[in-house]
């Protein structure tokens, strides 16, 4: 049997796009989340699915879109019979590339809701760009990867359109120089969550002032770079006590970069209102 196209981790790094026909989730050896590191466009055919998406409950159906940006959690969940769904997996260097492309511009709109719906004729436009896109992965050749490029370009400009939200995401009503700003603190932050927890850090390496950072951060998403930071470690500390039952709470939080039990369990009390012993049995 074929590995999940979402678990081929050393093909996909050599191939750059790697695309594949699936009819279930991607299943890891314990049975658990998965975390992709790279960027992951799905298109359902047939079908449903539903899962947790960071946590919280999606749901995939027929001809909707989803896309996902790496190191964002999906959790296992339950797919129809006739679940039938092509996934395009790029590269996480590759991806770095396309995102300063303009049709890539609107990128982070998919952060927190990564699906939608296409209707008929957008459905079709989508399985057309796909068909061609298919036969560029499949078929070797000099210019590949400046061909695999542009064919991006034109799906994510079409995906763009159809979204059709641009005038409601936060993101756009900045200037560029701002988004481009909040951009890299977010790449820099899924990176480096685990050792930097303090917002100084972050806005030394942007070369800024603290002050002026968080408050561009909050101008541009409504939140303040500290609670970007908070969520981040919470995120994945409720991941690592739902599915490594084989670390103990203190392992868990030098794992996530804390100096000590005591301050990660006061942190994560603090955010969920649970010890994180409570949490784990609880789930």
């Amino acid at each position: 049997m074929n590995k999940h196209a979402v678990l081929e981790l050393e093909r996909v790094k050599q191939e750059k796009v790697v695309m594949a026909d699936e009819s279930a989730l991607p299943v890891t050896l314990a049975n658990d989340v998965f975390v992709s590191p790279n960027f992951v466009i799905s298109l359902c055919h047939k079908g449903s699915c539903k899962a947790d998406f960071d946590m919280l409950p999606i749901e995939f159906k027929e001809h909707d879109i989803a896309v996902m940006l790496p190191d964002h959690i999906i959790g296992h969940g339950e797919c129809s019979e006739d679940y039938s769904t092509t996934m395009i997996v790029i590269d996480r260097l590759f991806f770095d590339e396309l995102i300063n492309r303009e049709s890539f511009r609107g990128y982070l709109q998919y952060k927190n809701q990564p699906n939608y719906h296409l209707n008929d004729e957008q459905y079709s436009q989508i399985t057309t760009i796909l068909a061609t896109l298919r036969l560029v992965i499949e078929i070797p050749h000099l210019k590949r990867t400046e061909s695999l490029a542009n064919l991006l370009d034109i799906l994510f400009y079409a995906l763009t359109d159809f979204r059709g939200d641009e005038s409601t995401n936060p993101m756009n009503k900045v200037d560029a120089r701002n988004t481009y700003l909040f951009n890299s603190f977010y790449d820099l932050l899924i990176n480096n969550y685990k050792s930097q927890h303090e917002i100084g850090w972050y806005a030394e390496k942007l070369c800024l002032t603290p002050k002026y950072f968080s408050g561009v951060i909050r101008q541009i998403t409504g939140k303040s770079a500290a609670r970007w930071i908070d969520e981040m470690l919470i995120l994945h500390a409720k991941r690592l006590l739902f599915t490594r039952r084989d670390m103990n709470i203190q392992q868990i939080a030098f794992e996530l970069g804390f100096k000590s039990n005591a301050s990660f369990c006061r942190f994560f009390k603090d955010q969920i209102g649970l010890r994180p012993s409570e949490y784990r049995q609880e789930k």
